[in-house]
């Protein structure tokens, strides 16, 4: 069986502890991810936040949204809009917010073993480690898009 190294991705979007919720929600939209590993000024994992995390905390900290699982349902009844609250959230540090438990994989575990962590942890993200330094992320769908790929049969 392959490494996690073959499906990782290499380079890695993290953010520093010092970051704040909006600096994060800009970087989980400009880059297109769900989830980034917090890291220190040696790249050592020190948190996790994910868009799951950062709709949690909204929900948690503005009475007038509801979170319903996945689904986050704003109902304003007064007279500040939902957009002045949620911007006066923006500026705390995403550490407050983050996932202290941290699941990682080291680069060279096998897929099968990380497939394994995956369904124990119930994460859809984890961070691979060198040492203690953060060198990479593997998804949920990378191991499942790998595994699927063993199984069927090569085009001609």
């Amino acid at each position: 069986m392959a490494t996690i190294l073959e499906i990782m991705e290499t380079e890695p979007y993290t953010c520093g502890r010092e970051a704040t919720i909006g600096e994060v929600i800009r970087q989980l939209t400009d880059v297109q991810v769900s989830g980034i590993p917090i890291v220190d000024a040696a790249r050592k994992p020190v948190g996790f936040v994910s868009d799951v995390d950062l709709i949690r905390f909204i929900a948690h900290n503005n009475p007038r949204v509801y979170d319903w699982g996945d689904t986050l349902l704003p109902v304003v009844m007064d007279e500040d809009s939902l957009e002045d609250k949620l911007r006066a959230l923006l500026a705390v540090p995403v550490i407050d917010i983050a996932q202290s438990k941290i699941v990682c994989v080291e680069t060279d575990w096998e897929i099968d073993e990380v497939a394994d962590l995956f369904k124990q942890e119930k994460v859809r993200k984890m961070a691979v480690l060198e040492g203690e330094q953060v060198v990479g992320v593997v998804t949920r769908s990378a191991v499942l898009r790998y595994l699927l790929s063993r199984i069927l049969p090569e085009e001609s």
